[in-house]
């Protein structure tokens, strides 16, 4: 019996941190040794209408136009399907996700969030980017499919396939036994244990310069602030 609990989620807005435009989703399982399961009676893609035009930077991403939202229903409508109340949302940089649904009025505040770029930046730091389109094909088994796929992707949902994609791989190399180990590991992996921009990126925070570290806490907040100070505290710590 599925619980019906956990879910990838993904949208689309009008600008960045914007009124959400669309807004989709997908019911996941997770199992034993990292079986992922796609719950295909659980799927969910629907658009709504902004307060304001739509930006031309963010068009020029999602391909939605404004006169596609002629008849749909304004932002401030969005709620999740009949009989779905989501304990956790998946997704590629979630936050932004949650966020946007927040500002539409929808209640977030009991919703624990796993985080599939955080999740990435752990295992695979190595990588030049961490793009979900990157990512599905550094770990696609075969790359023609999945430039295929990627090509055409043109809505929330199919955004949600391709995390599911990356977030099996995950589960895999984990060996993830539940939702709850999942969360677990999502919020590990929040503390950044590499730079990933700016002129010190590539860098393991442990092998920053001294002086790369004092530059960094002075510019930097939240999840990688901390993981800086954690940093910068063991070396005071350090009898040389």
């Amino acid at each position: 019996m599925y619980s019906n609990r956990s879910f990838i989620f993904d949208t689309e807005t009008h600008k960045l941190h914007g009124d959400i435009i669309e807004a989709g989703y997908i019911g996941v399982e997770v199992f034993d040794d990292g079986y992922l399961l796609k719950l295909s009676n659980c799927r969910f893609n629907k658009r709504y209408k902004p307060s304001e035009p739509i930006d031309l930077s963010a068009m020029a991403v999602h391909l939605i136009v404004d006169e596609d939202l002629v008849n749909a229903p304004p932002f401030t409508d969005f709620k999740f399907g009949d009989g779905v109340n989501p304990e956790y949302l998946i997704g590629h940089n979630i936050d932004y996700d949650v966020d946007a649904i927040t500002r539409a009025g929808y209640d977030t505040s009991n919703i624990k969030r796993i985080c599939t770029l955080a999740m990435s930046r752990y295992l695979w730091p190595q990588l030049e980017s961490h793009k979900l389109s990157v990512l599905a094909l550094y770990l696609s088994e075969n790359r023609l499919q999945t430039a295929h796929e990627l090509r055409f992707a043109h809505c929330a949902t199919q955004d949600c396939d391709t995390t599911f994609e990356v977030l099996k791989a995950i589960c895999q190399q984990r060996q993830i036994n539940s939702i709850e180990e999942l969360y677990k590991f999502s919020q590990l992996a929040r503390t950044p244990t590499h730079i990933f921009y700016g002129k010190y990126k590539g860098y393991a925070i442990s092998d920053l310069p001294d002086q790369a570290l004092d530059d960094l806490i002075e510019k930097s907040d939240g999840f990688l602030l901390s993981s800086l100070r954690t940093e910068s505290f063991r070396r005071s710590e350090l009898p040389f």
